[in-house]
């Protein structure tokens, strides 16, 4: 298994192989995670893989984590030949498992995308959309009111508005309205990514535009 602190820490993007394991055939799995560790090395971006053998109330699960340093080389890993392969012999072997990408980042915000994060940069995108707006519309609001409280508070109050409005109300509306967009992502849907894209942005220009004749 290859572990790197430092290739860890520039990772971005893991998938995660939870598989049940028999005691006996322990040798056969970590010979097989070694293969799998070797494979991925051929591939742009990996960042090496974490081996997590069975605890205490996790009766004979092993977790293997895979490690890429963005969601486009991960997706080309899973995507691969080399890699089917290795699956289809731990599938011969024990039969079902489970094989996932790791949320990060602002992914928990859109759980209508499953076990299938979109690239970064839509993600990225939508959580601008839903701040710029749900800020600038609490600092017109509540602004008056918590700025004689001094910054330090009026930012901690302005913040906990904030992350409340995000997390139960903008980014849930949110989740739903972009849902089609943020889950087009091959490459006969690229035009309408590119329309989401420029949609995106041209609201994002429109309410700047608004939000300035408010403020002067």
């Amino acid at each position: 298994m290859k572990k790197s602190g430092t290739e860890l820490r520039l990772a971005r993007a893991s998938a995660v192989v939870a598989q049940r394991v028999p005691a006996a055939s322990a040798d056969w799995f970590m010979e097989w995670q070694q293969g799998v560790a070797g494979a991925a090395e051929a591939f742009g971006g990996f960042r090496g893989a974490d081996v997590y053998p069975p605890t205490s109330n996790q009766r004979d699960e092993w977790v293997v984590v895979v490690h890429f340093e963005n969601e486009k080389s991960l997706q080309e890993w899973l995507d691969s030949d080399v890699q089917a392969q290795w699956v289809d012999k731990l599938h011969a072997r024990f039969g079902n498992f489970e094989l996932r990408p790791l949320s990060v980042g602002f992914d928990s915000w859109f759980p209508c995308l499953g076990d299938s994060p979109p690239p970064s940069w839509k993600v990225a995108l939508a959580v601008l959309l839903g701040i710029y707006p749900t800020v600038m519309a609490l600092t017109l609001i509540s602004g008056p009111y918590t700025q004689p409280l001094g910054m330090a508070v009026g930012m901690l109050i302005g913040n906990v508005l904030g992350i409340t409005i995000l997390q139960w109300a903008v980014m849930p509306a949110l989740n739903s309205l972009l849902a089609p967009w943020l889950k087009a992502n091959s490459e006969e849907q690229r035009v309408f990514s590119i329309g989401g894209l420029f949609l995106i942005l041209a609201l994002l220009v429109g309410l700047a535009l608004l939000f300035r004749q408010v403020t002067g």
